[in-house]
């Protein structure tokens, strides 16, 4: 059995490749210059989506740098299966898209979810047909007062731009989710080209090179970070800073991140409480399988960019997962959890071992430093259950449902992405510490 999932797990790593997205646009040049078709950038747009606004605003920066034919398609919100919590989602977003902005050269002015009537006036305006570049504008415009909650700059701006019945702006954004659908993902703020997707402003870099590659000009980086003096002494709490990390052993962005936290906090000091948490599925969550295999993928090319091994992979769900969350629940009191998960976590994604088995768990066990006598003991403990069920609804408390989740002091964010944000907030924490401290004496 062993061997068949490792076999299984080279053929996954195949099948992902070396560089997957690359293989992707090779096979999308070569029918360009077959069919001599234009390349195409296509935008996903949600309306009530804050990274859709974030990242209208790089597609607008993209195409007057590279030169690509643009496709604008205003879209729902994902479906439920999908989007298992919505109500958090469109909460976090707001949260999300505000630090992203104060990070990158970016603007997001809301606190706020969209207001539903202006989102409608909106929606009336974006269902109007026009050519992609003006669409685009129209969207940056309608947005920007939507976000700033400014029905006196949208009014003029609806009647400029014309409008049409708010019937009909369910029936076309409901076609466009589905086209979106049939071409492969599910949710807003999705660029694609050739044949590849990128989310946002953080898969922006991978785009980018695509790009500069394929047509053969510089590398422009369109959205960065803002100067550091913009971004200036911010406290995150009064009290000494630690790092909860929520995880799950199904989730492979969870282990980029605990394969890079640690790393990325040691210069502040910070420690980090990492909790397990059960697979979505097994938390009522659904997964499809067009979320899973984008998931997968991303998570590779991810992977690759940190130098973290990825690919050989075993899905752990069932037994493995069970054995895992023990053991995390035995190494807590220890101080191990990070050690055993990073070992473990390498095990699922990069050599496609069977935690199931008692074999491949030792292995992991005591890469960690940790002993299997001991461990092994405590696989079944029901305890452990009922603490991951404990760090979920922790998880939950903090306005969140996925992972990897963190928070430090009064940064609270979703993904692996969002570590970069956190170790500038924790440079901005140390700014302010140093400019409260009293001066030495003489």
């Amino acid at each position: 059995m062993i061997l068949a999932k490792r076999l299984k797990g080279k053929a996954i790593a195949a099948w992902l490749g070396p560089s997957g997205d690359a293989a992707r646009r090779a096979v999308s040049r070569a029918r360009q210059r077959l069919t001599h078709a234009p390349r195409r950038l296509d935008f996903y747009l949600d309306l009530a989506d804050p990274i859709s606004y974030l990242t209208a605003q790089a597609v607008a920066r993209l195409v007057e740098v590279y030169p690509v034919e643009l496709a604008v398609h205003v879209i729902t919100p994902p479906a439920s299966d999908v989007d298992p919590a919505p109500t958090l989602r469109e909460a976090h977003a707001v949260r999300d898209a505000r630090e992203l902005a104060a990070y990158w050269d970016v603007e997001f002015p809301a606190t706020r979810p969209a207001d539903p009537g202006l989102l409608r006036d909106v929606g009336t305006a974006m269902i109007r047909e026009r050519p992609a570049a003006e669409q685009l504008r129209a969207a940056l415009d309608l947005l920007g007062a939507m976000w700033s909650h400014d029905k006196k700059r949208l009014g003029p701006q609806l009647v400029a731009l014309g409008t049409e019945s708010a019937g009909q702006i369910a029936p076309l954004l409901n076609a466009n989710y589905a086209q979106l659908r049939k071409a492969g993902h599910y949710q807003g703020a999705m660029l694609r080209y050739a044949d590849t997707w990128y989310w946002g402003i953080d898969r922006l870099p991978f785009l980018e090179a695509a790009l500069a590659d394929d047509l053969g000009v510089p590398l422009t980086h369109v959205v960065a970070p803002r100067p550091e003096a913009e971004r200036g002494a911010r406290p995150l709490a009064a009290t000494p800073l630690s790092c909860e990390l929520w995880f799950s052993f199904r989730s492979p962005y969870s282990y980029l991140a605990i394969s890079t936290i640690e790393e990325q906090l040691a210069p502040f000091g910070v420690p980090v409480v990492a909790k397990a948490i059960p697979p979505m599925v097994s938390r009522g969550l659904p997964l499809p399988s067009v979320k899973r295999l984008y998931i997968v993928r991303d998570a590779k090319r991810c992977a690759d960019q940190l130098g973290v091994p990825f690919g050989e992979l075993c899905d752990p769900l069932g037994p493995a997962v069970d054995h895992c969350l023990a053991i995390a629940h035995w190494a807590a009191p220890r101080g191990q959890v990070l050690a055993f998960a990073r070992s473990a976590m390498r095990g699922i994604w990069a050599e496609a071992r069977d935690l199931s088995s008692y074999v491949d768990l030792r292995y992991v066990v005591e890469r960690a430093g940790l002993p299997w006598a001991e461990a092994k003991a405590a696989l079944g403990d029901p305890e452990a259950a009922k603490a991951a069920a404990a760090h979920a609804a922790d998880l939950a408390v903090y306005g969140l449902w996925g992972v990897p989740s963190i928070r430090c002091g009064d940064f609270i964010a979703w993904g692996q992405d969002r570590l970069p944000l956190l170790v500038d907030r924790l440079r901005r924490h140390a700014l302010a510490a140093a400019t409260a401290a009293p001066p030495s004496p003489t």
